[in-house]
């Protein structure tokens, strides 16, 4: 067997004190995995507005006057020059210049790339949400069974 193959272990084998080690081990490694989903999600979200500003600066003429963004609270009056390259941020501070249509359609595969990410993470969620389920339940009748013998 591979290491990449799921092992199957009998929880009931397992002492309470490691079952709730384990327990433990899986709502953080939940509480991460939801922390991830919330950043994807947000970054799906920008690149999707991201996308629809570039679509609507096409359509625009040039010379018109404008705010343009600094930061996300401030902007300054600006011109619009040209409407036929964007500047495309694609990371670790490289920027890329592109035409409108090129520019929006790379924000729509980045939406869809990390749409793709979230369906990942809500599979891996809903498989770590069903065995803690699992560790839970042999937990509680562990510590029941205990009880019930030192009554």
């Amino acid at each position: 067997m591979t290491s990449k193959e799921p092992q199957t272990i009998d929880l009931k084998t397992i002492e309470p004190q490691q079952l709730n080690g384990l327990r433990e081990q899986l709502e953080a490694e939940m509480q991460n995995l939801s922390a991830s989903a919330t950043a994807l999600q947000s970054a799906a979200g920008q690149f999707g507005s991201s996308g629809r500003a570039i679509e609507r600066l096409a359509q625009q003429e040039a010379g018109q006057p404008m705010l343009m963004p600094l930061t996300s609270s401030l902007y300054i009056p600006a011109t619009l020059d040209s409407t036929a390259n964007v500047l495309i941020d694609i990371g670790a501070s490289y920027y890329v210049e592109r035409s409108p249509p090129d520019g929006a359609e790379y924000c729509k595969r980045k939406v869809n790339m990390l749409k793709d990410q979230l369906d990942q993470i809500g599979q891996a969620m809903r498989d770590k949400q069903r065995v803690l389920q699992q560790v839970t339940a042999v937990l509680q009748q562990k510590l029941a069974a205990s009880r019930a013998q030192q009554s």
